[in-house]
């Protein structure tokens, strides 16, 4: 005959003084996997962006336009922004400082210099604009903002 308590069996009587006493050992076990697994992932995505740093990929989200922005013309400099603000050149990170120095010496040897500016989408449009003000402050006039085409 089927215990009427369930398969738990009977339960036991609790005096008013007596504690109840809690095995935590399979939800620590739990816990510690779940650990593993986020540290391993962690170091995994950390991994690829380093890689992608390497090879000279900035990971951006452009924002879409009716057409997407040309490859780049061999007398145009292409600066890259991350969400983050950061600069990037060729795929390599820059400071404002030597990137200024390497624009003016090639508006000296090119005055119709081209720049492109390719933005994340999730730039603040404020630090956007800051970059393109100081283009211009610096003489560039011709001056592009990159696009992807839109989803069809």
């Amino acid at each position: 005959m089927r215990n009427p308590q369930g398969d738990w069996g009977e339960s036991p009587e609790l005096d008013a003084g007596e504690a109840v006493e809690l095995n935590l050992t399979s939800l620590v076990d739990v816990v510690l996997v779940l650990l593993v697994v986020f540290m391993v992932s962690t170091s995994a995505i950390v991994d690829r962006d380093r890689a992608q740093q390497a090879q000279g990929q900035v990971d951006l989200q452009l924002p879409t336009g009716s057409t997407p922005t040309a490859q780049v013309a061999h007398a145009e400099v292409t600066v890259q922004v991350d969400a983050d603000g950061q600069l990037f050149v060729a795929g390599q990170p820059t400071e404002w400082r030597s990137l200024t120095k390497e624009l003016v010496e090639k508006l000296s040897k090119d005055g119709e210099l081209q720049v492109r500016v390719d933005a994340d989408q999730r730039l603040p449009v404020q630090k956007a604009v800051e970059v393109l003000e100081q283009l211009q402050a610096l003489g560039i006039h011709n001056v592009g903002l990159g696009t992807k085409g839109k989803a069809q």
